[in-house]
């Protein structure tokens, strides 16, 4: 097939890679003077009337990710009736170029699992699941860094019936058992991508081999987790048991989150897990969970605000001070004839004039009633299980809360949305009962940051000062009570 001249407004320069899903060419965007790759997907995909909109819309809600271990989405558009979208060029080639020159070492591995599990983390916090997660998916760009490409690609293809007929898309080679057969899946079948990935970065080889495409994902359905140490006996045993707990044939028997794959990884691999959370190293900030502290912008805001007022104040008063000190000497015969000017002429009247009528009570808004406060997020116990004789505990929180475990020894960790719930998974020891902040900070506008004090909250549906810290406005300390496991 002829290679097109232009795709859009972008001028074609050679073909990248073609295959069922899509072909994806390197081409050159003048409106940005930069190279692009393009993905156009095949004609065979319009047969449903509404997957044009169903792509848009998708598309669009992918290119709405925005992670450092993401290959960005530039634009998306449509040639003669065929639907293609803009992406970064990546000038590092794929993970799938670099397992053909050899195995990877463990410390490798678990540094480019890192940052692709965080990438993966961070999508699923959206709602979005690869779908597709395998070598060929995972670019490197100039320095090296990798990045997941091809999100929702999957998923689009699914909505609108598939290319074979079979109901069922993805990479065999890398399809958990629950997608191979058609079931629901969530975040947890690219925690089982990821695993597969590991095991053919350390042995060069996928776990599962077959004559047909079909007897592959038969094995991944029904047989073991092949033992990645009769191919490396070198390799530490924990690597074997890392790749097994994240192929599990039952996706509730895995680890939770990438990010629970990657923190085992690093630990084999360095002896320590790593700062790793949705976003570290990744500019963007500390998404909510993991364990960690989540300020919200607002609040900072309302801080810089604060001390913005009480800076402002504190100038006015030095200046007020000194004309009270400063006093201008009478001059005298010996003084020199310049001094005399200076002194007369370097006044603050005016500023003393402006601010002498200043009442600082009047920047501050009134103080609530006792009975007015915050409304504060609810946390829902949904499930109790027992793996491997470690209590688990299934907990919602509202979707756009933020959370932080509170008793040593504790942990809780994202693992989906549910209804627009996340949904978390807590563990610790035997009946333990854990103490989870959630909190759902109120939206001020920058006109509302600074009406209260720094021990005080502005409520904006009462048009009062409540009596509570900024960080702890709109939170609740809920109890997960464990149960215990024989």
């Amino acid at each position: 097939m002829a290679i097109p001249e232009k795709i859009g407004r972008y001028i074609v320069k050679s073909e990248l890679g073609r295959g069922g899903m899509a072909t994806v060419y390197r081409a050159f965007d003048p409106s940005f003077d930069r190279e692009v790759a393009i993905k156009v997907l095949p004609r065979e995909m319009l047969h449903d009337p509404q997957f044009r909109s169903r792509f848009e819309r998708e598309i669009k809600m992918v290119a709405a990710l925005e992670h450092p271990s993401i290959v960005p989405v530039y634009d998306v558009g449509d040639e003669d009736g065929q639907p293609y979208f803009v992406m970064r060029y990546m000038t590092g080639g794929s993970l799938s170029d670099g397992i053909e020159k050899g195995k990877f070492s463990v410390q490798d591995t678990a540094h480019i699992i890192e940052k692709i599990a965080q990438g993966l983390a961070y999508s699923h916090k959206k709602g979005i699941i690869h779908r597709d997660l395998k070598p060929d998916n995972i670019l490197f760009n100039d320095i090296g860094d990798p990045c997941i490409s091809d999100f929702g690609v999957a998923k689009l293809a699914e909505a609108s019936g598939g290319l074979t007929g079979s109901g069922v898309i993805g990479t065999p080679a890398y399809m958990s058992p629950e997608q191979a057969q058609g079931s629901e899946i969530d975040s947890r079948s690219d925690v089982y991508g990821l695993g597969v990935i590991v095991y053919q970065m350390l042995s060069g080889q996928q776990p599962y081999s077959a004559d047909t495409p079909m007897g592959v994902v038969v094995k991944h359905i029904t047989e073991p987790v092949p033992e990645i140490l009769h191919v490396l006996p070198s390799l530490p045993r924990d690597v074997d048991i890392i790749i097994k707990t994240a192929m599990a044939k039952d996706k509730t028997q895995r680890y939770a989150t990438t990010i629970d794959l990657a923190k085992a990884l690093n630990l084999v691999a360095f002896g320590n897990e790593g700062n790793i959370t949705y976003s570290s190293n990744t500019g963007l900030g500390k998404k909510p969970g993991f364990n960690s502290t989540v300020t919200p912008a607002s609040r900072g805001k309302t801080g810089l605000v604060i001390v913005g007022i009480v800076l402002a104040i504190a100038v006015i008063g030095f200046f007020l001070l000194r004309n009270q000190l400063l006093v201008p000497d009478q001059p005298t015969a010996t003084s020199p004839a310049t001094e005399e000017p200076t002194l007369v002429t370097f006044t603050v009247e005016p500023t003393v004039a402006v601010t002498s009528t200043l009442d600082p009570s009047a920047l501050f808004a009134p103080a609530c009633s006792a009975d007015i406060a915050f409304p504060t997020p609810e946390a829902k116990i949904t499930d109790y299980s027992c793996i491997r004789r470690v209590p688990y505990a299934s907990v919602t929180i509202p979707g756009d809360a933020s959370f932080e475990v509170q008793t040593s020894g504790a942990t809780c960790t994202f693992s989906g949305l549910n209804s627009g719930r996340q949904v978390l998974s807590c563990t610790g020891s035997n009946f333990m009962l854990i103490e989870l902040k959630i909190c759902t900070p109120p939206v001020l506008s920058n006109e509302d940051l600074g009406k209260c004090s720094a021990d005080n909250t502005f409520s904006p549906l009462d048009g009062c000062c409540v009596a509570v810290p900024p960080q702890d406005a709109g939170c609740a300390v809920a109890p997960i009570q464990l149960k215990g496991c024989e």
